[in-house]
């Protein structure tokens, strides 16, 4: 019999699984874990081959750009920190990281030894361009705005110690140390303008990029120089791409592939009950929808709350996820997280009349006719558009759903070229300032509603990234749930399980909790296949 990991299906269960599950607590300095041993080689495949179900948009390592790259990208680049699949923080690049007196500088030291897949050493000259480019807006950085808020400068004191001086005191900005997108980068290959981070990779993670068979796969090879000893386990790494959902499932079923991502419903459930499969399924990610507010209906936050209103989330549950979810009528964050004690849980229902008294409310009586971006590659985000759009037309809104490729889909959501978007997407970071990438004031990227600002919820979220005190920081977003479910620049629909399913010969792997399940492939270091 195969192995079922669940990490989380039951409700009461999501408490220490969905977002912002480690709020509120100042910076530390994390250690590095200890690594386990490896195998073998004549007892392990010389390759760990990954069913991944979309194609990289971009191999830029400070663009998110889904998960299935995020796997890719995380065995290519690494940053100073990383987290762990046991919700820790752990150095990486950095020896160690000190906040020193003054509450805003922390002072970075580099191991000893540390290479490019080139063979140039990793200096702080690298980290300093590194953090420069995440502050560049022309970098187009995912986090570059997050950084923007918090980073002041950085200073170079020798080759391996830098200073990393921030505005202000940042409670959060350890944890987006530890983020893929934050990585450091070779500030000799990156300015070579004969180099493209888009479709070539040179980092320092334990795999060298080997090449990339457009429509087909990406091959990466184990890096001999890599900082951890015995680490990576497998000699190289081969992500194929599978867009089609039975098509990744079945090259499982074949032994084509070891491991596959995003495992929709009804695979899963077929997996279970066959029992030819290890799944390892997290409950965290949320589906969602964006707004372009610039112009328009959808610049008003009463016709934004209308839709709230209208969305029938047990529908898109069952559409989407076989059922196999949990609707969410307020804001993303459980009873007990943060100092929430649940009062907004309850903000919206489906209430038809109300929505389209807020249409009315706002000059659209007689509705509008709107577009709903979402993707063809993922049957999650089609089946979602297509239950928003019957709800809509319920009050009057006629939507057309739009189902380009995931890749088209990710470069007009970075730009917010869209009237609604389907998301699914989760916290950043555990602590509560995952908030800021989604909801603070700037130009449109992945994860914002296109346009939206609001002089309050910045300043709340300025509030809450600069305190440390617990409680001040519970007071102050619970104020800002207030507001952003007021504006409603997002509808929140339901939780839903992030799924991998696997051979029962991989060891190794690991589909890391909660929000986390989108760094999972930093366990692919640690990954094997027995022969």
């Amino acid at each position: 019999m195969k192995k079922h990991h669940v990490k989380l299906l039951a409700a009461v269960a999501l408490s220490t699984m969905i977002l912002a599950g480690c709020a509120g607590k100042a910076p530390t300095t994390p250690t590095t874990p200890s690594g386990t041993s490896a195998p073998t080689a004549a007892e392990i495949k010389d390759e760990v081959v990954i069913g991944i179900s979309a194609e990289p948009a971009t191999l830029d390592p400070h663009i998110q750009s889904g998960q299935a790259t995020r796997l890719i990208k995380q065995n290519i680049y690494r940053g100073l920190m990383s987290y762990q699949p046991d919700n820790s923080k752990a150095m990486e690049l950095a020896e160690k990281i000190e906040l020193q007196a003054d509450g805003i500088t922390y002072k970075v030291t580099l191991k000893d030894g540390l290479k490019f897949h080139d063979g140039s050493n990793v200096t702080s000259d690298d980290v300093k361009y590194s953090i420069e480019r995440i502050l560049n807006p022309d970098s187009k950085a995912t986090f570059g705005a997050d950084f923007r808020l918090m980073v002041d400068k950085v200073e170079v004191v020798d080759a391996k110690v830098c200073n990393i001086i921030l505005k202000k005191p940042s409670t959060p900005f350890l944890d987006m140390l530890a983020l893929p997108e934050t990585v450091i980068v070779s500030k000799a290959w990156f300015s070579n303008t004969a180099n493209d981070p888009a479709i070539k990779a040179m980092g320092n993670g334990p795999y060298v990029f080997e090449s990339w068979d457009k429509g087909r796969e990406i091959k990466v090879t184990a890096f001999a120089d890599f900082y951890k000893e015995g680490k990576p386990e497998s000699d190289a790494l081969r992500f194929v791409f599978y867009t089609d959902n039975a098509t990744r499932a079945n090259a499982l079923r074949s032994g084509d592939v070891d491991i596959i991502d995003y495992v929709p419903s009804t695979e899963a459930i077929a997996f279970e009950s066959a029992k030819d499969a290890v799944l390892d399924i997290s409950v965290a990610p949320i589906m969602l929808l964006q707004f372009n507010v610039k112009t328009g209906p959808l610049a008003d936050p009463k016709v934004r709350q209308a839709i709230a209103y209208a969305v029938d989330r047990e529908g898109v549950i069952s559409a989407a996820f076989m059922g196999r979810g949990i609707p969410i009528y307020g804001f993303p964050t459980l009873k007990g997280q943060n100092g929430y004690d649940g009062k907004y849980d309850n903000f919206f229902t489906e209430d038809l009349a109300k929505a389209k008294a807020l249409l009315a409310e706002a000059g659209y009586a007689n509705g509008f006719k709107i577009k709903i971006l979402a993707t063809s590659t993922y049957e999650m985000h089609k089946q979602t558009a297509l239950v928003v759009q019957s709800s809509l037309k319920q009050i009057g809104i006629d939507a057309e759903v739009e189902l380009p490729d995931w890749a088209t889909r990710i470069s007009r959501s970075n730009v917010g070229d869209y009237d609604i978007l389907v998301s699914g997407t989760t916290g950043n970071i555990l602590d509560m300032d995952w908030v800021t990438n989604y909801f603070a004031s700037g130009e449109p990227r992945m994860n914002s509603s296109a346009w939206f600002a609001d002089e309050e919820i910045d300043k709340l979220l300025e509030e809450g990234r600069t305190t440390v005190d617990e409680a001040e920081r519970a007071v102050i977003y619970d104020k800002f749930r207030l507001r952003a479910l007021e504006l409603s620049p997002f509808v929140f629909i339901n939780y839903r399980e992030q799924i991998f399913a696997m051979s029962d010969k991989v060891k190794g792997f690991q589909n890391m909790d909660g929000i986390l399940t989108y760094t999972s492939g930093i366990t692919l270091e640690n990954t094997t296949v027995a022969k």
